[in-house]
């Protein structure tokens, strides 16, 4: 039987402990292992973890997280009626849809990671199709490139992880890899492999992260009650704080 970690704003507490967590009062968020912006071993469950926390708190919830790959994420937050949803979510106006998102409650920025042996000059994403790419599955990766690949003008090859794509492209299994850029950074700091690996500094896409709650009519409460609360935030600043807190995560 699996065993899951689950994570309150401000502490940690195991399945055993959290039995009634079923209160008016909380909100239950299904999310993935994607450092730094999420990670149950992460200072308050990382970046995007802390900021949900802070905008919950302020809308006079508590955040309750559990983590699972990321296809799981999506399902358990759309479907499974312990969740109240999920994050962090990239917007699109499919998932806009699919669920009640929230406002931003942050950024992230796609680039194309290659071997420094061995890198791939663009300009353009229609440059990008002599090459198979890695791309992690049910990940978004910009409108241009995600139509290219569902036309099949672009050739990838789908992981169940950035941490996965990554050893393949340190392994020189592939060529290149759609990442964001603080994923990268982070798994460079801390696994290794920054002599040997690069960013491109030009980016694929910049998409906007979002809490996705379920489409119920209490999901749509949280989310306007959530919205509300974060207007009242300073992003930039929560972020700032965040890192200077624990500046290794940066």
């Amino acid at each position: 039987m699996k065993r899951f970690v689950f994570s309150l704003a401000l502490g940690m507490c195991t399945t055993v402990h959290c039995q009634a967590a079923t209160d008016a009062g909380l909100i239950r968020l299904a999310t993935l292992e994607w450092p730094p912006y999420n990670g149950q071993l992460l200072p308050h469950g990382g970046l995007s973890g802390y900021i949900t926390s802070v905008v919950a708190k302020a809308a006079g919830y508590r955040l309750l997280t559990t983590s699972f790959e990321w296809g799981t994420t999506v399902r358990k937050g759309k479907q499974d009626p312990f969740f109240d949803g999920y994050f962090p979510e990239y917007y699109s106006k499919e998932r806009a849809l699919a669920c009640y998102l929230s406002q931003s409650i942050g950024n992230s920025v796609l680039g194309l990671a290659t071997l420094r042996t061995a890198p791939i000059y663009w300009t353009a994403i229609t440059d990008l199709a002599p090459y198979r790419l890695g791309v992690v599955d049910g990940y978004l990766n910009g409108e241009v490139l995600d139509q290219a690949i569902q036309d099949r003008r672009q050739a990838v090859e789908t992981g169940a992880s950035d941490a996965v794509n990554i050893q393949k492209l340190r392994t020189g299994k592939l060529r290149g890899i759609v990442v964001d850029k603080n994923v990268f950074r982070y798994t460079l700091q801390h696994a290794g492999g920054s002599g040997t690996m690069v960013l491109n500094t030009r980016p694929i896409a910049q998409l906007s992260l979002h809490v996705c709650f379920r489409r119920t009519a209490t999901g749509l409460l949280m989310r306007n009650t959530f919205d509300t609360a974060l207007q009242q935030q300073n992003l930039v600043q929560l972020e700032n704080t965040y890192f200077k807190m624990f500046p290794a995560l940066r």
